[in-house]
């Protein structure tokens, strides 16, 4: 068995491995990233065809972090990056089976028909409702009935959730996966207060919140992402290779494949994958049951195309969501070919649907046909489609997102405990400090960052033999702004390139 050493070795090649990996390369680190599928990019795929560009999961990403920004730039896809079109600010949600769009001004909503009179004048008693004890976790409808009243969770809330997380607002905590809604609650006492008090101040510091955010994606899809950043990495990504074996001996990590046929030392193991993997994890997590206990609903994703003519509706507008108080068999809808240029060939429209998540998973676990079906009555319903689709793709996704269900500190605290318990251990990805791409992006700088300040810090207190220490020599005596070395270039003597 050739056995290879390292200072980090990455195990899952989403996102968040990729981000993670890069950022520990130009640090001048040795990195070997390893994927078990026979591709990166995790939940990021694209797939073109017949003039169509289907997103089987994130459909786009927000600007909320500079660390996004900054990755785009780093990787070279900056020229590629497009916006999402104007119309797209449009966002629709259905009430007794018609699209009302959602108002996006006082004005609008003093007129809107998506929310009754008597829902609308609760608004008005929202600054008085008294805060909960803070060691007190609600649920997110909890939370909402509590502060805005019923109908505002049935036909804003609850379909916005079923959007984001493919979740129920019964099941999932406000702290943990609506964070800054407990903000503001704690800081000014009222949601209406700190929409007003809290904007002034986000612009005075000019940040950017998710519903201000430039949303975009790249000309050739969401693909490119990962794409580019293991085109980056080169032979430092592995794929097609199940890790079977992590373990610390002797004052290293040792990782091996599933067959036993290869095996790597590294300082330290950054987890990236699934994490409720039991082979992998139930002896390196003391309370390895709170993540297997994480849910992931399945998920199917229906991209549909059809001729323009074929939809009555305008589709003027990002998409639309559906809640559950209107019992129909989709989550939602985006209409992909206006939120972005080059979805549909010229005379088309490509409609993307979700189906399943935790309000109805049985659904997405039903046949192809059965799924074509239901998402077809329903857009004829609401969207009025009146003929057969000229494009179809269907992707299902047997563990979509994961849920942060009320109690989901345990998870964190975990997590937590056995980085503690293990030097050297680490873990990122959509589990950890929010699900979106922007954060869980954020998440793996800034693991990265934790890493290589370990190794460096652990590097210099011992003897210069090592990669590491040679390393933490080199960028302590290096003038401010030397790049960092690149180990690939001067390989450490005995140490095994990939």
């Amino acid at each position: 068995m050739m056995r290879q050493t390292y200072d980090t070795i990455i195990i899952g090649g989403g996102i968040a491995g990729l981000t993670a990996a890069l950022r520990l390369k130009e640090q001048g680190l040795s990195v070997k990233l390893v994927e078990a599928s026979g591709r990166v990019g995790g939940v990021l795929r694209t797939m073109h065809r017949d003039g169509f560009l289907a997103e089987s999961g994130p459909n786009s990403i927000l600007e909320t972090h500079e660390e996004v920004t900054r990755l785009i730039d780093d990787i070279g896809l900056a020229d590629e990056r497009i916006y999402a079109s104007d119309t797209a600010r449009n966002r629709f949600v259905v009430r007794n089976n018609t699209l009302v769009a959602l108002p996006m001004s006082l004005g609008s909503f003093v007129s809107t028909p998506l929310f009754s009179s008597s829902a609308k004048l609760r608004l008005l008693a929202e600054p008085f409702i008294r805060r909960v004890d803070p060691r007190t976790e609600e649920s997110v409808a909890d939370f909402v009935r509590r502060r805005i009243g019923q109908e505002f969770l049935d036909y804003a809330i609850d379909p916005f959730v079923s959007g984001v997380y493919a979740g129920r607002p019964e099941n999932l905590s406000v702290k943990y996966a609506f964070p800054g809604l407990v903000r503001i609650e704690e800081r000014y006492g009222s949601l209406i207060a700190g929409q007003i008090l809290g904007a002034r101040e986000r612009r005075r510091r000019a940040e950017k919140t998710k519903r201000t955010a430039r949303m975009f994606t790249f000309v050739d899809g969401l693909a490119r992402l990962p794409e580019a950043i293991a085109s980056k990495l080169g032979s430092i990504v592995r794929t097609g290779l199940t890790i079977g074996r992590i373990e610390y001996r002797s004052g290293v990590w040792q990782v091996a494949d599933l067959d036993e046929k290869e095996a790597w030392t590294a300082r330290s193991v950054i987890f990236a994958a699934g994490i409720r993997d039991p082979n992998l994890l139930r002896d390196l997590v003391p309370d390895f049951e709170s993540l297997a206990a994480v849910k992931y609903p399945p998920l199917s994703v229906v991209s549909l195309g059809f001729r323009r003519e074929d939809v009555a509706h305008a589709l003027n507008g990002f998409g639309v969501l559906v809640p559950s108080v209107e019992n129909r068999s989709i989550l939602g809808a985006l209409f992909s070919s206006t939120l972005f240029r080059g979805r549909a060939p010229e005379g088309c429209v490509l409609i993307t649907t979700f189906v399943g998540g935790a309000r109805q998973p049985e659904l997405a676990r039903r046949e192809d046909a059965d799924i074509r079906r239901l998402v077809l009555k329903d857009l004829t319903a609401l969207l009025g489609v009146s003929s057969a689709p000229v494009f179809e793709h269907l992707v299902r996704w047997r563990a979509s997102i994961p849920q942060y269900e009320v109690g989901y500190g345990r998870v964190h605290a975990a997590i937590d405990a056995a980085e503690k318990a293990h030097e050297g251990l680490y873990f990122t990805g959509n589990y950890r400090d929010g699900i979106s791409v922007p954060d869980t992006i954020k998440h793996a700088t800034e693991t990265a960052a934790r890493v290589s300040k370990m190794l460096l810090r652990s590097a210099a207190m011992e003897p210069a033999t090592a990669q590491t220490s040679a390393l933490a020599a080199d960028r302590a005596t290096a003038p401010a702004g030397t790049p960092a070395p690149d180990p690939a270039a001067k390989p450490a003597a005995g140490v095994p390139l990939p």
